[in-house]
C-alpha cells in the first residue's frame, strides 16, 4: 500500500513537472520577442532633372537659395579652346554674369540687370544677414578680384567700398559660421601663390585674419562645409598639380586639427562638400583617364574619421559643379565633365533613409 503510495506520488510529480515545463516554455514562446534595433540605412536616390538648360553650359559659377528660390550667377565655357595636352585658354573663354532663377531647378528664368560686376569665375556668393555678398573670383575685364558686392533683391547689386585685408584671388571657399564669414584658401595663378589661410567678417567689410599658421597646406578647389559645430576643409590642390586627400577641422576657425589624412576615398579637387541628413557628404571628382582615374563617387560620415562610401555617381565625372541644397535636396548643376567638355545639366538627390 505504501509502495502503491510512493509510485502514485511520483507519477502525479512527474506529471507536475511536465505542466509546468509545458506552461514556461509555451509562454516564453507567446511572448513576443524583443527585435534587436536596427541601424538606419544613408542613402541618396538620384534624378537628372535636366540635360540641358536654358542657361549656357558653365562651370566655376555660384549657386544659392535666395527668397524661396534657386538661383545660378557667373561662369565659365571653356568648349572649343581644350589643347591636345588639356591646357585651357581661360583668358579666351567665355565668361558670364547672367542671373538665372529657378523654383524647381527645372524651369528657369533669366532676370536682366545691368547692374551687376563684369562676367567672372570663382567668385562667392552668400546670403548673410538679409542680403546677397559677392567676394573675389576671376574677370577677363579686371583680373583677380578681392572686391565685394551687395544686393537686396539678387537682381540690382552696388560695390561695397572697402578694401578687405585679404589678397585677390579664386577658388577660395566662403563659409557661414558661428555668426560670421569665413574666407579660406583660394589662388592667385599671376603671382603663382596658393593660400593658405583664413579670415573673418561680421559684416563682409572689416575682416580679420583668424591666425597667421595655418597647419593645412596652402590649396584651392578645396571644399568646405559647416558640420558637428566645425568647420570642415577637404582635397583641393596646389600649382604643382598635386592633389589633397586630407581633412581638416576646426572648431573656430582659428585652431585646425588634421582629422585624417587617410580617408578611404581617393584625392580629389573641384568636388563639393555638404552637411545633409545629418551626415558630412563629400561628392564628385574630375577622374580623367590620364592624371586622376578612378571612381567619380560619394562618401557619408558622421564625424569625419569613419567613412562609407554611397556608390558611384549617376552623373558623370567633373569639377568645379555647384552642391546646392533646396527644399530639403541637393541640387548638382554644370561642371567641366571629365572628357574636358563643359555641362549644364541639373541633377536631384533625395534623401533615402531605409
Amino acid at each position: 500500500m505504501k509502495e502503491n503510495s510512493v509510485k502514485i506520488g511520483l507519477i502525479l510529480a512527474g506529471i507536475l513537472a511536465l505542466f509546468l515545463a509545458y506552461y514556461f516554455y509555451s509562454g516564453q514562446e507567446l511572448r513576443p520577442r524583443e527585435e534587436e534595433p536596427k541601424e538606419e540605412v544613408f542613402n541618396l536616390e538620384w534624378k537628372n532633372l535636366a540635360s540641358t538648360t536654358p542657361w549656357s553650359k558653365r562651370d566655376s559659377h555660384a549657386t544659392f537659395v535666395f527668397q524661396n528660390k534657386l538661383w545660378l550667377i557667373g561662369g565659365i565655357n571653356g568648349d572649343g579652346l581644350v589643347s591636345p595636352s588639356r591646357q585651357v585658354k581661360y583668358w579666351e573663354a567665355s565668361h558670364f554674369n547672367d542671373v538665372w532663377v529657378s523654383e524647381d531647378g527645372v524651369n528657369w528664368n533669366e532676370i536682366e540687370t545691368e547692374n551687376i560686376w563684369p562676367p567672372r569665375r570663382s567668385m562667392s556668393i552668400v546670403e548673410f544677414n538679409g542680403r546677397l555678398l559677392m567676394f573675389g573670383g576671376w574677370s577677363p575685364v579686371s583680373g583677380y578680384s578681392n572686391d565685394a558686392w551687395q544686393s537686396s533683391d539678387g537682381i540690382n547689386w552696388t560695390k561695397l567700398e572697402f578694401s578687405p585685408a585679404w589678397e585677390a584671388r579664386e577658388g577660395q571657399n566662403i563659409e557661414i559660421f558661428q555668426g560670421k564669414l569665413w574666407v579660406m584658401g583660394g589662388v592667385n595663378y599671376d603671382k603663382r601663390k596658393v593660400f593658405a589661410d583664413a579670415w573673418s567678417s561680421e559684416d563682409g567689410i572689416t575682416w580679420i585674419q583668424a591666425t597667421s599658421s595655418i597647419p593645412w597646406a596652402g590649396r584651392w578647389d578645396h571644399a568646405t562645409a559647416v558640420f558637428d559645430n566645425k568647420i570642415f576643409l577637404m582635397g583641393g590642390m596646389d600649382l604643382e598639380t598635386h592633389v589633397y586627400r586630407d581633412v581638416w577641422s576646426s572648431p573656430d576657425g582659428a585652431n585646425w586639427t588634421l582629422v585624417t589624412d587617410s580617408p578611404p576615398w581617393q584625392s580629389r579637387q573641384g568636388h563639393a562638400a555638404v552637411n545633409f541628413g545629418g551626415r558630412l557628404l563629400v561628392m564628385g571628382r574630375l577622374n580623367d583617364d590620364r592624371e586622376n582615374p578612378g571612381p567619380n563617387d560619394i562618401w557619408q560620415t558622421k564625424d569625419g574619421v569613419n567613412w562609407e562610401s554611397l556608390g558611384e555617381l549617376p552623373w558623370d565625372g567633373r569639377e568645379d559643379f555647384s552642391a546646392t541644397i533646396f527644399k530639403d535636396k541637393i541640387y548638382i548643376m554644370g561642371g567641366m565633365g571629365q572628357d574636358w567638355t563643359w555641362r549644364g545639366d541639373v541633377w536631384e538627390a533625395t534623401l533615402k533613409i531605409e
